[in-house]
């Protein structure tokens, strides 16, 4: 196994000689054999074992392992310790999913702090097969099939070609010794059953599994580069990227032959799994929405847009001084008061949704600006009587993540200016008016 270990590093990881390694090593049998391998052919490798405390007196017993063999081939070795089980209840994830961070913030904070160029991970042709099956439950699409990758950023996982069996025939040949981990043969988790129960059976059904597996891989990840490529023009004709998020033209997208299909390649980096309800806001009425976690997914008029939640604070600002700015969320207004012989003129020559003109002599400081609310009116400009401010905002078009940012400015309670979108007939210009307020919104 060695020289076919060696050929495949050549093939696919030429450079790695040249590089720094640190071996992700647990003290079970794929872990010990990488390091023998790594360490017979000339590497230059360092140990990074985690005791999760799991085990009791098997956790430390495996750490002291790992030190041992670091020590018999006079190697470097970093060792820590966590409180799993603590982390776990703290953060409110699996034991797995807890010992998956912890190690790899470990891991990666070693490589910054003494410039190990890669991880290598002992994943190996049934662990591929395992995740397969466990992606297959889930429901998981072309890319999730494809199983765990030879290199992603800087993890390596240079045995996924070689089977459990042939690590096992290598260690017995070589005389390896390794430490059982007695969890492994527990049925408690999943990827367990799954190896214990399911795959014996599977492998006596389907003999030359294990042998075309990785070619059929090979064809997975092949049809994937045609559907990036598929994707990529579908983004370029139906996607806007804003500064919050996306926006999809619904006409555009329903000229595409299988909608819900590109639909996915897009929402499922934003979380949006389940195609039934993605679909249902692409179909259903304006102001349909769903939500996940972080971002927000739904439909205003014939556009699909994907924005992240923000958390704002509430806005309330006095304005009691002229000539100053005043700053809000990523936005400011600034005042500045105008002695002029032409008020009219000036505001038709700066005709500018951005830049509100009022008759400082209608309006008295303090002047206050405030999150718009349900329930809000104003009395637009060149209408008469009044209109709800969501109205405004619905006719203008504005989007369900836009509208936590608006504000309005008053003057004794009464709407100025929803700013950036509509002013009031209160504080009118007129031909008689000598004294000006220039407001100026600016994002």
């Amino acid at each position: 196994m060695l020289a076919a270990f060696q050929e495949h590093l050549h093939l696919h990881f030429s450079n790695l000689k040249e590089n720094r390694l640190l071996i992700a090593i647990s003290g079970g049998l794929d872990s010990v054999v990488l390091t023998h391998l790594l360490f017979n052919a000339g590497y230059d490798i360092t140990l990074a074992h985690c005791n999760f405390n799991l085990r009791d007196s098997e956790s430390d017993q495996d750490e002291q392992f790992v030190r041992e063999l670091a020590d018999r081939f006079k190697i470097d070795c970093h060792v820590t310790q966590f409180e799993t089980s603590q982390y776990a209840s703290d953060h409110g994830v699996s034991t797995q999913m807890a010992a998956r961070e912890l190690r790899y913030d470990f891991f990666n904070d070693l490589c910054k702090d003494h410039n190990y160029d890669f991880i290598l991970t002992a994943h190996h042709l049934d662990d591929q097969i395992e995740t397969f099956f466990i992606n297959l439950n889930r429901g998981a699409g072309l890319k999730g099939l494809q199983g765990i990758p030879q290199l992603n950023g800087n993890v390596i996982r240079p045995l996924l070609p070689f089977s459990r069996e042939q690590i096992m025939e290598y260690a017995m040949n070589s005389q390896v010794l390794w430490r059982e981990d007695s969890s492994n043969r527990s049925n408690k988790y999943q990827r367990n059953q799954l190896r214990n129960q399911i795959l014996p059976l599977l492998h006596k059904a389907l003999p030359q599994l294990k042998t075309h597996f990785a070619q059929s891989l090979d064809y997975l990840k092949g049809s994937q580069n045609l559907v990036d490529d598929a994707v990529a023009r579908f983004r370029e004709s139906v996607i806007k990227t804003t500064t919050t998020g996306i926006n999809i033209n619904i006409s555009q997208l329903e000229k595409f032959t299988n909608v819900q299909a590109y639909l996915y390649e897009v929402v499922k980096d934003y979380g949006f799994h389940n195609m039934i309800d993605a679909m249902n806001v692409v179909e259903g009425q304006s102001g349909k929405r769903i939500e996940t976690d972080k971002y927000i997914l739904f439909k205003n008029r014939g556009t699909i847009f994907i924005e992240e939640k923000t958390s704002l604070k509430s806005i309330k600002l006095s304005i009691d001084q002229k000539n100053t700015t005043y700053h809000f969320y990523e936005a400011s207004i600034e005042i500045e008061e105008l002695i002029v012989d032409n008020a009219l003129d000036i505001v038709i020559q700066n005709n500018d949704k951005n830049v509100l003109f009022l008759d400082a002599a209608k309006v008295n400081y303090p002047l206050r600006l405030r999150n718009w609310k349900k329930g809000d009116r104003i009395q637009p400009l060149g209408m008469n009587g009044s209109k709800l401010v969501s109205d405004v905002l619905t006719d203008s078009k504005v989007s369900f993540i836009a509208k936590e940012k608006i504000v309005v400015l008053t003057w004794k309670e009464e709407i100025l200016w929803i700013v950036g979108i509509r002013s009031s007939r209160q504080g009118k210009v007129t031909s008689s008016t000598n004294r000006l307020l220039k407001i100026t919104y600016s994002i």
